[in-house]
């Protein structure tokens, strides 16, 4: 490997420890802050996406050239107000745009209270069972047996009435068929959607055929946002906790807590990063937070096993200035490999779009702060650690 770096450098990382961790204990209590005024000042710690909070991502190809602006004028017009519009690069689709939406469905509770009611009334009473999953595009309804289902027109005669209920409460659908057999008395109605909503309100402020497509519609209703979020909350600290007992086991537990404090302070500094910057923080920068993990843990462990040959090597110096040696010696690789890295994800974030400039964000940040760490944070706790086991050892020997 090139050695840009001196092989004679002696920098004094140990000696300024104080102001290293100094500076590290602001940059942490600075990103708590952040966080807390966000809940006050915003609602939210985090600009949670639409994977954590719950809505729509909808892809729309226009029939002709439109800018972000009148996509989102169009949407505002239409109720969709504070959408997110970005223009997607693909050239078999030319006018393709990702919509992220707040609503899940077309399909309000209210609405949904409006037409159980309609069709109970239709139907004298025979209703069951109203079963409509948030996000979904299709209502399944189930008759008691006082509701009677031809088997030899399919039970068209009931879709009509249950198709009649629905356009009487003002709720657009597709088709209305019978689910199972003609016993079971249960139908399944396919709602127009979010996407046949769009196509209306587009029409109506761009002109009749503005949209051309609409590829992809997903959905993640406010419960299973909240799921997602707890998982990734638990994938960060279980990786943490795992990393903690590789350590002590690879190495000796009193190296294991320099670096799960020096992987602690990465993350929050670069979610008080996303904090302040109010960047949207989806499940792949959870991914991200991971990857930020691994990498800030490899470049810890590459000092760790240079102290570790020094202690053998060096038996004649203090702990400490073994320490200090060993991050000069092992400075250059640090630098080098921080450095081609930070060069690909600075290039992504720039040049990229979506979620994955987003990913690339989370990693320039962490990058940063991993490197950082590693060599101001995790290795001058082994020292102190270190001391502290030597003075506990050795009250216990006059003892």
């Amino acid at each position: 490997m090139a050695q840009w770096i001196r092989n004679d450098i002696n920098i004094d990382f140990y000696g300024r420890r104080r102001l290293w961790w100094g500076a590290s204990t602001v940059a942490v209590v600075l990103s708590i802050l952040v966080l807390i005024v966000n809940v006050f000042e915003r609602g939210n710690a985090l600009n949670y996406g639409t994977d954590f909070k719950g809505g729509s991502q909808i892809q729309v190809e226009f029939a002709r050239k439109i800018g972000a602006a009148g996509v989102r004028s169009a949407l505002n017009k239409g109720g969709f107000k504070g959408a997110e519009v970005v223009r997607m690069e693909d050239k078999a689709r030319p006018h393709l745009f990702m919509l992220r939406l707040t609503e899940v469905s077309s399909f309000a509770e209210h609405d949904q209270a409006k037409v159980k009611d309609a069709v109970n009334k239709a139907f004298d009473g025979g209703l069951r069972r109203f079963d409509y999953k948030q996000g979904s595009d299709k209502v399944y309804v189930k008759f008691k047996r006082k509701v009677t289902v031809d088997a030899v027109d399919g039970g068209k005669a009931v879709a009509r009435k249950l198709e009649q209920a629905f356009d009487k409460s003002g709720i657009a659908i597709q088709q209305v068929q019978l689910f199972g057999r003609p016993t079971d008395r249960t139908f399944e109605v396919q709602l127009g959607g979010l996407g046949g909503k769009l196509e209306e309100v587009f029409a109506a402020a761009l002109g009749k055929g503005a949209v051309k497509d609409i590829p992809q519609v997903e959905t993640v209703g406010a419960k299973m946002g909240k799921q997602l979020r707890d998982d990734g909350i638990k994938a960060v600290v279980y990786a943490m906790i795992l990393i903690l007992v590789y350590i002590a086991l690879r190495f000796d537990f009193r190296y294991a807590p320099g670096a799960v404090l020096a992987l602690i302070h990465d993350v929050t500094i670069t979610i008080g990063i996303f904090a302040l910057t109010w960047t949207e923080f989806t499940l792949p920068v959870v991914a991200a937070l991971l990857t930020i993990a691994g990498y800030s843990i490899n470049d810890t462990i590459v000092v760790y096993d240079r102290i570790r040959e020094n202690v053998a090597r060096l038996r004649d110096r203090k702990f400490p200035l073994v320490v200090n040696a060993s991050i000069n010696e092992t400075l250059s690789r640090t630098l080098l490999t921080s450095l081609t890295t930070l060069v690909t994800c600075v290039a992504i974030w720039v040049w990229g779009t979506g979620v994955l400039r987003t990913f690339a964000f989370a990693l320039v940040a962490g990058v940063v702060v991993g490197t950082y760490s590693s060599i101001f944070v995790a290795s001058p706790i082994v020292v102190l650690l270190n001391e502290r086991f030597a003075t506990a050892k050795r009250k216990a020997g006059a003892r």
